[in-house]
C-alpha cells in the first residue's frame, strides 16, 4: 500500500488542532498549491491563511500574520511514521511549541524534542574564557525558541531569540558566544543532536 503524503494529513487533521481552517479550505489550499496557483484563503476569523511550502512530506501554513504551523512526517521504522505538529507565534519574540502525533491523530506523549534553556545557545566554556560566567543569569536571558523542519531531510533547527530579546550593549558584551541555532536529526525513533561538524 503507497504510503500518504503530508497533504492527506493536514487534510485529516482534527479540527481542535486547526480551528481557524475548515477542512474544505484545506481541500482547497492542497489543490491550488497542486496545481501552481496561488494557495490562499479566507480563514474562520476573517483572515487570511497561505499554504507557503508542501513537499511529500512537510508543510507550512501561515495562519495569521504572526502565526503559523508546520507539519512534518518523520519514519520511525520501515513500517511506523509519525507526525511533528509545530506551532509558532510571533508575540513579538517568537516561540514555537511542538507536539507529536500518530498518523491517525492520536497524541504521543513519549517522543519530545530535548529540553533546551538559553545556556544551549551560548557557548559556555569560551563564555567562562571571557570572565561572562557570572553574567548568564544576571542579565536576564530568555528563553524563546522557534523550530523549522526541513523538506524531505528529518531535520529540525531549533532557533534562538536571543539577540532579539537582549539590550544592544549586552548584546554587544555576548555576541562572541551566542550560538543562533542548534540542530537536531531523528534516528531510531529519537532525536539527536547534529555534529555541526558534520
Amino acid at each position: 500500500m503507497k504510503a500518504q503524503t503530508i497533504s492527506y494529513y493536514f487534510i485529516k487533521m482534527p479540527v481542535n488542532l486547526i480551528p481557524t481552517v475548515s477542512v474544505d479550505t484545506r481541500r482547497d489550499l492542497v489543490d491550488f498549491y497542486d496545481n501552481g496557483k496561488s494557495a490562499v484563503m479566507p480563514s474562520a476569523f476573517g483572515s487570511e491563511v497561505v499554504l507557503k511550502e508542501m513537499s511529500e512530506d512537510y508543510l507550512l501554513l501561515q495562519t495569521s500574520a504572526n502565526a503559523d504551523l508546520q507539519l512534518k512526517l518523520l519514519q520511525v521504522n520501515d513500517s511506523l511514521r509519525v507526525i511533528a505538529l509545530v506551532q509558532t507565534v510571533v508575540a513579538p519574540l517568537k516561540d514555537s511549541r511542538i507536539s507529536f502525533y500518530s498518523t491517525t491523530w492520536q497524541p504521543i506523549s513519549k517522543l519530545e524534542l530535548p529540553q533546551l534553556s538559553f545556556l544551549d545557545f551560548l557557548d559556555v566554556e569560551k563564555g567562562k574564557a571571557l570572565g561572562l560566567e557570572n553574567r548568564f543569569n544576571e542579565v536576564g536571558l530568555r528563553n524563546f525558541v522557534s523550530y523549522q523542519f526541513s523538506k524531505n531531510k528529518p531535520v529540525v533547527v531549533a532557533h534562538s531569540s536571543i539577540r532579539e530579546d537582549i539590550r544592544p550593549e549586552v548584546l554587544k558584551e555576548f555576541e562572541p558566544i551566542i550560538k543562533d541555532s542548534i540542530t537536531f536529526v531523528f534516528q531510531n525513533g529519537c532525536f539527536n543532536l547534529l555534529n555541526p561538524e558534520k
